[in-house]
């Protein structure tokens, strides 16, 4: 498989992993429990055919990508987070963009649940913001593996539910998601 089929299944792998947690947020809007929403990518459309039903786009360099969702809990208390996913066994630190991770500590700053959600190769993980800055400043981590995240390992009922533990706590009790 070249670079360039591998990117194509990594994308879709990704895209597939958002629409999963999106289907836990409309969940968690049924339920009344958080109001969260996917943010969009620095995308345009440049040219469309109606046809076909095909276009071409492109990635706009100067609008940097924001973490993937954002919203509100029931309380008031802001959530945001980003999204990643791979297949190897470890998920680096350094996933993360800068802008990425410069958003998520502006939010963690003001006391908003801030954290990254993982898929691990299928088992998936909501892991709190405060955790990931500690590895990258102080633990000089470079990754995290399943066994390390096992704590914030959450459900998964063809929604990735990342409000809710498989150890049955809620991510809004939990204090490690809140600034100290």
């Amino acid at each position: 498989m070249n670079k360039s089929d591998i990117s194509r299944r990594s994308n879709a792998q990704g895209k597939i992993f958002e629409n999963q947690i999106y289907s836990a947020c409309l969940g968690y809007l049924y339920e009344g429990r958080a109001c969260i929403d996917k943010i969009p990518e620095p995308f345009g459309v440049i040219k469309k055919d109606y046809i076909t039903g095909e276009f071409s786009g492109r990635f706009f360099a100067k609008k940097k990508a924001q973490p993937d969702f954002q919203g509100t809990l029931k309380g008031g208390k802001s959530i945001i987070f980003e999204a990643k996913s791979t297949s190897k066994d470890k998920i680096a630190l350094s996933i993360l963009t800068a802008h990425q991770v410069e958003l998520l500590e502006h939010h963690y700053q003001l006391g908003a649940i801030t954290a990254i959600c993982v898929n691990i190769n299928n088992d998936f993980y909501f892991v709190p913001y405060a955790l990931w800055r500690l590895c990258r400043e102080q633990w000089d981590r470079k990754y995290f593996t399943k066994e390390y995240l096992d704590e914030f390992k959450i459900k998964f009922n063809g929604a990735v539910n990342f409000l809710d533990m498989v150890n049955g706590k809620k991510v809004e009790d939990m204090t490690i998601f809140l600034k100290e």
